[in-house]
C-alpha cells in the first residue's frame, strides 16, 4: 500500500561526495519513491559541517518534536500516522539515535555501528526493543566488482598482512613486525590503495574512529580475506567469525566498548600475528573466508542489494 513520507536527511552539494552513504541515500529515496509519495527535506548548506534541526510530528500539531541530524542520518516519517523509522551511519551515537528514543512515534532506529552493550548504556530498558543494527558501506563510489575479477586472475604469494590507514589513531600498527606487516599511511588515491592490497592474501581490519571500518567492505567486495579480533559491533546479518572473516578471539582487556582494538598492546599484536601465521599457507581456508564475504556482501552490501535489504527491513 502506497504512503505519504516525510524523508529527513541533510545533504548539499559538498556532502553528496563526501562517503557513498550520501549515494546510498539519494539511491533509496529514489527507490522508496517508485512505491510511496515521497516528500524530501534534505537540502541544508552546512550539511556538510554540522547538523540541521528537524521538527518532526509537526503535521499533527501535537506530540511534536526537535532533533539534530547529521548528513550521515536519514529519518523516514509518515506524513499519517508520525510512524518514524532513524537509520544512523554516524561513528558514534547521536542525537537522532538517541534522542528519539521514547518519541512515541519512533518505531526502529538502525544503527550501523551497533555495540549493543553500548548502545544499552545509552537508551533505557522500556526504549531497547526499537534499536537495531544495520549494514556499513565502502568509502564511495568505487568500481569493486572490477577490482574483485582482477584479483582472481592474480598469482598471489605475498607472505605479509596488508593495512593502509591513519596509523596515529591506531598504536597497535607499532607492534607489529615488518617480517610479517606491510602498510602504514595512506597512499594517494583508492587506485593506488586497491592495486596495492590485491597483492596481499591477507588484510588486517583493526578500529578508526569507530570499530567497523569502510575498508572491511571493500576487502569484502574485492574477495580479500581480512584478520581482525572478533567484532563486537553487530551486523543485522551476522559476520560470522572465521567464516566471513579470520578471526582472533578478543581478550579481556579488549572487550570493554571504550577500548577499541586499535589502542592494542605488543600482546595484542603477537595474538594477530599467530593467528596469521597459522592460516597465511592456507589456500583453501583463505578462499572459503574469501568467498563467504563475497556472498554475504553481495547479498546485504552491494549497492543494489544494500537498497532492496533496507527496503526489506523497514517492510514499506
Amino acid at each position: 500500500m502506497s504512503r505519504k513520507l516525510i524523508v529527513h536527511q541533510p545533504t548539499n552539494h559538498q556532502s553528496k561526495k563526501y562517503r557513498y552513504y550520501n549515494i546510498f541515500f539519494d539511491n533509496f529515496i529514489k527507490k522508496l519513491s517508485e512505491k510511496h509519495d515521497v516528500v524530501t527535506d534534505r537540502y541544508y548548506r552546512d550539511a556538510h559541517l554540522g547538523q540541521k534541526l528537524v521538527r518532526l510530528g509537526w503535521q499533527h500539531n501535537e506530540n511534536d518534536v526537535d532533533v539534530l541530524t547529521y548528513e550521515c542520518e536519514m529519518i523516514i516519517e509518515d506524513y499519517d500516522t508520525g510512524e518514524t523509522y532513524v537509520f544512523g551511519v554516524a561513528d558514534d551515537l547521536t542525537s537522532a539515535t538517541l534522542n528519539l528514543q521514547s518519541y512515541d512515534n519512533v518505531k526502529k532506529v538502525f544503527i550501523s555501528q551497533f555495540i549493543r552493550e553500548k548502545v544499552y548504556h545509552h537508551v533505557s530498558p522500556e526504549n531497547q526493543h526499537k534499536y537495531f543494527p544495520w549494514i556499513y558501506f565502502p568509502s564511495n563510489e568505487y568500481d569493486l566488482d572490477y577490482y574483485y575479477n582482477l584479483r582472481k586472475t592474480m598469482d598471489i604469494s605475498n607472505d605479509k598482512f596488508y593495512f593502509r590507514g591513519d596509523t596515529s589513531t591506531r598504536p597497535i600498527l607499532n607492534y607489529f613486525s615488518p617480517d610479517v606487516f606491510y602498510g602504514g599511511g595512506p597512499i594517494g588515491g583508492f587506485e593506488n590503495y586497491a592495486n596495492e592490497m590485491l597483492n596481499f592474501e591477507v588484510a588486517f581490519s583493526v578500529a578508526g574512529r569507530a570499530e567497523i571500518c569502510y575498508r572491511d567492505i571493500e576487502c569484502m567486495a574485492m574477495g580479500i580475506p581480512f584478520i581482525r579480533f572478533e567484532f563486537t559491533s553487530e551486523f543485522h546479518e551476522p559476520l560470522i567469525p572465521n567464516y566471513h572473516y579470520i578471526s582472533v578471539k578478543r581478550p579481556d582487556d579488549l572487550k570493554d566498548w571504550m577500548n577499541l582494538d586499535r589502542n592494542g598492546l605488543q600482546h595484542h599484536a603477537d595474538m594477530i600475528t599467530k593467528r596469521f601465521l597459522e592460516v597465511k599457507d592456507d589456500k583453501e581456508f583463505l578462499n572459503f573466508i574469501s568467498t563467504n564475504a563475497r556472498v554475504y556482501y553481495e547479498k546485504y552490501l552491494s549497492p543494489e542489494s544494500s537498497i532492496e535489504y533496507t527496503l526489506k527491513l523497514l517492510d514499506l
